[in-house]
C-alpha cells in the first residue's frame, strides 16, 4: 500500500481538534475530495462505528465502506476498509504548548495490479499527497478561524 504522512500544528486545544475531526458531519468540510461520509451503524463515534464514504479524484468516483479501529479519546483512531476502494486513514493528536500536533496518515492501494502501481508512481501519489496537505491545512484554517 502507498502511505502518505502529513503533520500540522493547530493552535487550538487537543480536545477541540479531536472532537471536531471525530464528528463525522465535519469530514466533508475539510476533505475536498469527499462528497459523502455517512454512518451505517447506530454507533457514530468510536470503535465499531462504520461509514460509507464517497468521493472523486481526477473526476473518477470512488466509494468505500470503512470501520473505526483503535479509537482512543483525544489521541486518535484508524478508519480501516471493509469494502470498495482500499483506503485506510489514521488520525493522531498530541497536545503541544501552542495547541495540538495533528498527524494524518493515508494508505491506499490502486486496483489493476502492476498497472495500478505504475499509475500510482506516475500520477496518483503526487496528487494524493497534495490532497492530504490541503486536508490538514483546511482543518487548521477552520479551527483557527
Amino acid at each position: 500500500m502507498t502511505r502518505i504522512i502529513k503533520e500540522i500544528e493547530i493552535n487550538v486545544p487537543v480536545e477541540r481538534v479531536f472532537n471536531f475531526v471525530a464528528d463525522y458531519t465535519n469530514a466533508t468540510k475539510y476533505t475536498e475530495h469527499l462528497v459523502r461520509f455517512e454512518p451505517t451503524t447506530k454507533t457514530k463515534r468510536g470503535k465499531g462505528a462504520r461509514f460509507d464514504m464517497a468521493g472523486e479524484i481526477f473526476g473518477i468516483p470512488f466509494k468505500s465502506q470503512l470501520k473505526v479501529a483503535d479509537f482512543v479519546e483525544n489521541r486518535g483512531w484508524r478508519l480501516k476498509p471493509i469494502s470498495g476502494t482500499q483506503i485506510e486513514v489514521q488520525w493522531l493528536f498530541r497536545p503541544t504548548e501552542k495547541g495540538t500536533r495533528v498527524t494524518y496518515i493515508t494508505k491506499y492501494r490502486l486496483p489493476f495490479g502492476l498497472m495500478g502501481t505504475i499509475i500510482d508512481g506516475l500520477i496518483v501519489h503526487r496528487v494524493a499527497r497534495k490532497y492530504t496537505e490541503r486536508t490538514i491545512q483546511k482543518l487548521k484554517d477552520l479551527l483557527e478561524e
